[in-house]
């Protein structure tokens, strides 16, 4: 696979990342219509994450034994339909089981795909070919700012239609033709999931894994509440909007990098200046703190996608990348409640802050896998 063989498997990322992000434009909508607090709001964020946490950790195996490809074409329609039947919900309950099963829909896709793509990807661009791939969640999640800074101030009570434009993603289940198979499945290898728990660089992994999510999901979930909170709404959604074009650069240079200084030390560098950014965010210059949070963090993330499936053996890979892809849910979980415990935003964002920082010096203990991925 070359770099336009990308272009399928990321619509399907970008299908993913769109409806992800539907609920974090609509927060305000949904805390004013049903009356509910900072903290129940967090929880429709992390009962997703508990619907991806098994997604992942379910058919992260079943791929391995099954084919990935199948698995992903299953998954998008769960997702979809999912997040349109939002349309339709008229209490809290509903809302929270639709977000339940569009996770597992999520956590299906993106480890398996992210396995698929890097095990069809030319071994000198692999990592670079899958931290671009990474590149399409924001591309799902512009679209979805776009799309809501375009309805939701004229839709007004009729905001709820917002969410039936995500049923145009099921057009995505039409290129299935042009989404390949991974070469290693035809091995029919025995998948022996104890060679993942007694890797020592398993359990280091998914602390990484669940810090960055633990940081992504409490920052940028509530990211559009605390600019609505200090700007009208068409300002607000246009500082977001802004927020998340600059993740685009983030990722194209951490691309860059990979292949050139390799797979841990940019996971570093970018997780240990995403905590930094946090920091700068909530002390000082919120915007400027925005963009460098999206910056770094999205590099962070195109970088750990790569370098998950590469630790280890193609016959447990879709296997290994699920259960880090899991342990990172558990982060992501836990990340939105944090700021119902507090009445301002300034502890939660300190507290991300720590736990990015500590946990990017976990990257020393971890494997270079830069120079295998070229065999």
């Amino acid at each position: 696979m070359r770099y336009k063989g990308l272009i399928v498997p990321g619509l399907f990322w970008a299908a993913t990342a769109y409806n992800m992000a539907v609920v974090t434009f609509t927060t305000g909508n949904i805390i004013s219509s049903l009356g509910i607090s900072k903290f129940w709001t967090g929880m429709l964020i992390s009962i997703t994450l508990i619907g991806w946490f098994f997604g992942s950790f379910i058919f992260g195996y079943l791929s391995d034994k099954f084919g990935r490809r199948k698995i992903v074409l299953m998954a998008t329609p769960i997702h979809v339909i999912a997040t349109a039947l939002m349309f339709f919900a008229f209490n809290y309950w509903i809302y929270f089981v639709l977000r339940f099963i569009a996770g597992m829909g999520f956590g299906i896709i993106l480890p398996i795909l992210s396995t698929l793509v890097s095990e069809n990807a030319a071994p000198e661009i692999r990592g670079r070919l899958v931290t671009l791939l990474d590149s399409f969640w924001t591309y799902g999640w512009v679209t979805a700012s776009f799309v809501a800074y375009l309805l939701l101030p004229r839709l007004g009570d009729n905001w709820k239609y917002y969410y039936l434009i995500a049923l145009i993603w099921l057009l995505t289940l039409l290129l299935w033709r042009y989404l390949p198979e991974s070469k290693f499945i035809s091995k029919k290898r025995k998948i022996d999931v104890s060679s993942i728990l007694k890797a020592p660089s398993t359990y280091a992994l998914w602390i990484l894994w669940f810090a960055m999510a633990f940081g992504y999901y409490g920052m940028f979930v509530w990211l559009p509440k605390i600019f609505s909170e200090n700007y009208p709404i068409l300002k607000s959604t246009e500082f977001i909007f802004l927020t998340y074009l600059f993740q685009i650069p983030g990722y194209f240079t951490a691309a860059y990098l990979i292949e050139k200084i390799g797979r841990k030390p940019v996971l570093f560098i970018f997780m240990f200046l995403t905590a930094l950014s946090s920091y700068v965010f909530i002390t000082s210059a919120a915007i400027v703190g925005a963009i460098l949070i999206s910056f770094f963090d999205m590099g962070a993330w195109g970088a750990i996608y790569a370098y998950t499936p590469e630790l280890y053996d193609d016959s447990v890979r879709g296997t290994g990348a699920g259960l880090a892809n899991s342990a990172g849910r558990i982060g992501g979980i836990l990340g939105p409640l944090i700021p119902g415990f507090f009445l301002s935003w300034f502890e939660p964002f300190i507290i991300y802050t720590l736990v990015m920082l500590l946990a990017s010096f976990l990257t020393f203990v971890l494997p270079e896998t830069m120079k295998n991925s070229k065999k």
